[in-house]
């Protein structure tokens, strides 16, 4: 019975070894990830982001002066991507489009994370009497409020899970394989299927939602006398190699109708993106699909190209 026992506490003190040792090898071979897609995981709560500073109106950026007729001032309207999660506010391309463009023009980043409905943003960049506003889209700005995203399982009971998440570099490991065998077993809704559910029927409520709300922004604007465009990222999360088998072309297909209907200037990144053999690359992290430095490098590219010969006149 002792020789029993010794062997259990043996094998138990083995097995919280090796759980110990396996949590310090992987926070030390993800110790440069800056920013997580969850923020209320390890990579998320503890990582050493940039620093961020508001200004009065309560975005990312510095305080905005009043008007001057000289100078040709953008807003740019959107969500985490224009905030620009996990980057210092200089690598975003709004600044890149700043810097570039030169200073007879200013560029003001109006985005906010988390954000689907873009009106009040809108709001707040008129209050600032732009001359031009560009919208920044990304897929989460197609889901309504009637639309209600799969919730994979936890790896383990809720209050349990609630307390590794944060505190476990290895959980967090594990959880991401448990939510994808998920997936692939059946058990959970995809991200891609609860989208094409709900959006590939252009007639369906929640697409007319949605489209419907695009359009109005883009009318609310020029009902001021505020032109307004569109730059649309990509999933890259969602991308193969090159863009391959890249399951969200149809939304892209639709925004580019309604520019066309709508007579506004819009641009597409999916095709530059799709330069890219490897869509992680453009990553800010491996927990975190949003665009890096150089990719909002190449994105404040493709907007110069595509925009300022409407800026320049």
């Amino acid at each position: 019975m002792v020789t029993d026992a010794l062997r259990i506490v043996f094998r138990t003190l083995v097995i919280a070894a090796a759980i110990v040792g396996a949590e310090h090898v992987a926070r030390l071979a993800y110790r440069t990830a800056a920013s997580s897609g969850n923020a209320g995981d390890f990579i998320g709560r503890h990582a050493h982001g940039p620093e961020i500073q508001v200004n009065r109106l309560g975005f990312r950026d510095r305080e905005i002066p009043g008007k001057q007729p000289e100078r040709y001032r953008i807003a740019v309207v959107g969500d985490s991507i224009t905030w620009g999660q996990g980057l210092a506010a200089a690598e975003r391309f709004s600044d890149r489009l700043g810097e570039s463009l030169g200073p007879r023009y200013e560029v003001f980043n109006f985005g906010e994370p988390g954000a689907h409905d873009h009106m009040e943003q809108l709001a707040k960049s008129l209050s600032v009497s732009p001359d031009f506003v560009l919208l920044q889209l990304y897929l989460t700005a197609f889901e309504t409020e009637e639309m209600e995203r799969p919730r994979p399982h936890p790896l383990l009971p809720e209050p349990l899970d609630r307390r590794l998440e944060p505190a476990s570099m290895l959980y967090d490991l594990l959880g991401i394989q448990w939510t994808r065998l998920q997936q692939e077993l059946g058990l959970v809704e995809s991200y891609e299927h609860y989208l094409t559910r709900n959006l590939s029927d252009p007639s369906s409520p929640n697409s007319r939602a949605a489209f419907g709300q695009l359009r109005e922004f883009v009318r609310r604007a020029r009902r001021t006398g505020v032109p307004a465009g569109i730059v649309l990222f990509p999933a890259t999360d969602a991308m193969g190699p090159n863009g391959s088998g890249y399951p969200f072309a149809f939304l892209h297909e639709r925004v580019a109708a309604l520019c066309a209907e709508e007579q506004i200037p819009c641009l597409d990144l999916l095709p530059s993106f799709s330069k890219i053999k490897d869509p992680r690359t453009m990553w800010v992290s491996p927990f975190d699909a949003h665009p890096n430095a150089e990719t909002n490098r190449r994105a404040a590219y493709e907007m110069l190209v595509r925009f300022s010969p409407i800026w320049h006149r």
